[in-house]
């Protein structure tokens, strides 16, 4: 297991689970990460977790 996908698994984890926040960017970057890396079922649970989501708050959010 390569140590970018361990933190892309414990990034992704965190943003479901609520403990952290994240941009657009960032969710698409991990789903691509972990898809390359071979953890399908976390990259749809990360997809899932993404359409729950309004991107616009955060991101103004991280503007101000």
């Amino acid at each position: 297991m390569s140590l970018e996908l361990v933190v892309a698994r414990g990034t992704a984890r965190s943003l479901i689970n609520g403990s952290a926040s994240s941009s657009h960017e960032m969710v698409i970057s991990l789903h691509k990460t972990l898809m390359l890396e071979g953890d399908a079922v976390l990259a749809a649970e990360l997809l899932d977790f993404a359409a729950s989501m309004d991107f616009s708050e955060i991101e103004e959010s991280e503007d101000h």
